[in-house]
């Protein structure tokens, strides 16, 4: 699999025409999963501006992508050491989530039938609550006004991990966490 920073998801049947609007951003290609592009940015703040820009001063690019989302982490993982991989990786996030209310999500990509998402987020929120209760940080999970929203992308066997805040969805009209 192609080394990524971001994961773009286009509208149904519009993977290749926004594989050829984002071409001057990055290097893109499919995921090998129908309608997800991963990417490669020099500068994932800047692609997500840039792309901003673009959206608002070319309407037909909403017709094309569904979602972008940078990543800050990506590993490699087993069926069997996922959890204790998801465990190690989402403690960096801790910091900023101290005091913070949030949850997890799971965008899982293969593995069908072997993975189950849910079962992952819970586990990894409670981890995580875990954890900030031992700094004296805790914090506490929110679906309806969470602050921030520990992102967990599975594509394949590698995973990808970004903490997307209230204001990013806020500035960002096309980073959606369901």
């Amino acid at each position: 699999m192609k080394d990524w920073n971001v994961v773009v998801t286009s509208q149904m049947g519009e993977e290749m025409r926004l594989l050829r609007e984002l071409s001057d951003l990055g290097e893109f290609h499919p995921s090998g999963f129908r309608e997800v592009l991963i990417g490669r940015v020099p500068d994932p703040d800047a692609f997500l501006e840039t792309l901003r820009q673009r959206w608002q001063e070319q309407p037909f690019l909403a017709r094309l992508l569904s979602t972008a989302t940078p990543v800050r982490k990506i590993f490699p993982f087993t069926l069997e050491n996922l959890t204790e991989r998801l465990h190690r990786e989402a403690f960096a996030f801790v910091p900023e989530l101290a005091g913070k209310a949030f949850y997890v999500r799971v965008k899982r990509r293969g593995h069908k039938g072997e993975i189950h998402s849910q079962e992952v987020e819970q586990e990894l929120d409670r981890h995580l609550l875990e954890a900030l209760a031992a700094r004296g940080t805790p914090g506490h999970i929110d679906f309806k006004e969470p602050e921030a929203i520990l992102l967990v992308e599975l594509l394949h066997n590698q995973c990808g991990l970004v903490l997307i805040t209230r204001e990013m969805r806020e500035r960002y009209p096309f980073i959606k966490v369901k």
